[in-house]
C-alpha cells in the first residue's frame, strides 16, 4: 500500500545543476542516493543519471504495482513472462483487479523503460 516514485527525477537535479538554460546529457555525482531495486545499474558503475535511469525507475516502479511485489530482483524474476505481455497477468498482483488489458500494457510499458535497458 506505499507507493514510490523511487529514483526518478535524478536528471532534473542536472537541469537544475546547469541553471536550467543549458541542455544536460547526464548527471555525475560522488554521492548515490536511491532505492535499491529501483536504481539503474549504470548509476553505481559510472554514477551518472540521466532521462534514461529516470525511465528505467519508472519502469520498475510500474513493474511493482503491477505485481505487488518487492522491486529487489523483480525485474529478473519477471523476465521471461516480459518477454511476452499478453502473458502479464500471469505475474499481475490478484487482489490489484488488473484487467488483462490493463496488465498487458503496464508490461509493454515495463519492457521499453527497464527490460530493453537491463540487456543492453
Amino acid at each position: 500500500g506505499n507507493g514510490y516514485l523511487a529514483d526518478v527525477g535524478l536528471a532534473r537535479a542536472a537541469e537544475a545543476t546547469a541553471g536550467g538554460s543549458q541542455q544536460v546529457s547526464h548527471l555525475s555525482t560522488q554521492r548515490l542516493f536511491g532505492k535499491l531495486g529501483y536504481m539503474d545499474s549504470i548509476i553505481p558503475q559510472s554514477g551518472q543519471a540521466s532521462a534514461l535511469t529516470d525511465g528505467y525507475a519508472l519502469g520498475i516502479t510500474l513493474l511493482v504495482a503491477l505485481t505487488g511485489r518487492g522491486a529487489v530482483g523483480l525485474l529478473n524474476a519477471c523476465e521471461d513472462e516480459l518477454e511476452e505481455p499478453d502473458t502479464a497477468e500471469s505475474i499481475a498482483a490478484v487482489d490489484a483487479g488488473w484487467s488483462a488489458a490493463q496488465a498487458e500494457e503496464l508490461a509493454r510499458l515495463v519492457v521499453g523503460l527497464a527490460l530493453v535497458r537491463k540487456k543492453r
